[in-house]
């Protein structure tokens, strides 16, 4: 088991992360934990087993959770997260409620950190291709949308953060891990058998290269225009604004950061001030009045 959660912990650090990075370090600290001390107690595992994705039942407002570390395919992670997120399952939950007639709109409601690329932007294109004007899609930050989960609540037609919430961290980064000297150390010596000029460059088992680190930072960059593409375009601000430093002046989205509700409203990255029910509430009497554009939904203080 050890050696298992040591592979992960080195499977972890070695992808592309839209993360908030505190929760990637509890992540991190909490594997070298059972890498130490073996996992939890089933009982405990069983009792914190992770929810899915899941829409309310059919009613006026369809509210569909988006809860956990978004990382697919890892359940591995269970042991150190109470939730991961599969974004395959949270499609066909969006999808099954885009398709219902009449609803009064959908709400994202969404607590999670962010995690790695994989259907992201997908997942992106799906909602902003769903939107139409009479039922809004509103992403409410219930408490927190970091990184990836922020990148995708900004595919909706309007975010919300609940009064204690939390949005931003638009970033991403990668993590190399040298093990040699603590292979060397106990008497372990790793030797590749290869055919491919850069098959096994970034491996954690050597120094990490200038060739491979380029390489590496060539896919943080991609990853990270894809994500400053979608912010902008959902947030109607140049890529500049979303790129830029907050310690450099003028206009910015973080550069990073988190922020809370009133401060993510005065910087654009969030429309307004308002907890889940508010919300649900508000569509409910938006389609009792006839039904409102995507444009109406948004606070004034924006559109």
């Amino acid at each position: 088991m050890t050696h298992e959660i040591r592979r992960v912990l080195r499977a972890f650090a070695s992808q592309a992360w839209f993360i908030e990075p505190r929760k990637a370090e509890e992540i991190v600290g909490m594997l070298e934990l059972r890498a130490a001390f073996g996992p939890r107690a089933e009982a405990y595992r069983e009792s914190a087993a992770p929810r899915s994705s899941q829409g309310a039942a059919p009613g006026p407002v369809d509210v569909l959770n988006l809860f956990g570390i978004i990382c697919q395919r890892a359940t591995a992670l269970d042991d150190v997260s109470q939730q991961t997120v599969s974004l395959e399952r949270f499609q066909r939950d969006f999808q099954a409620a885009a398709a219902r007639p009449n609803n009064a709109g959908i709400i994202l409601n969404i607590d999670s950190p962010g995690g790695n690329l994989d259907f992201v932007p997908e997942t992106v294109a799906m909602i902003r291709k769903a939107r139409r004007n009479g039922r809004p899609i509103v992403a409410v930050a219930n408490t927190y949308a970091a990184s990836a989960a922020y990148w995708i609540a900004c595919g909706c037609d309007e975010i919300v953060v609940t009064p204690s919430g939390e949005v931003g961290s638009i970033g991403v980064y990668m993590v190399h891990q040298d093990v040699s000297a603590a292979a060397e150390k106990e008497g372990v010596r790793i030797t590749f058998v290869k055919e491919g000029p850069r098959k096994t460059e970034g491996n954690p088992f050597e120094p990490l290269s200038d060739e491979a680190r380029g390489a590496l930072q060539e896919r943080v960059k991609d990853g990270y225009s894809m994500f400053v593409a979608d912010v902008a375009r959902g947030r109607g601000v140049s890529p500049n604004v979303v790129r830029a430093d907050p310690e450099k002046g003028g206009k910015h989205f973080g550069g990073g950061r988190m922020y809370g509700a009133k401060k993510a409203v005065q910087l654009g990255m969030a429309d307004r001030v308002a907890t889940l029910d508010e919300t649900v509430a508000r569509l409910k009497s938006l389609k009792a009045a006839g039904g409102k554009t995507a444009a109406q939904v948004r606070s004034p203080t924006f559109w």
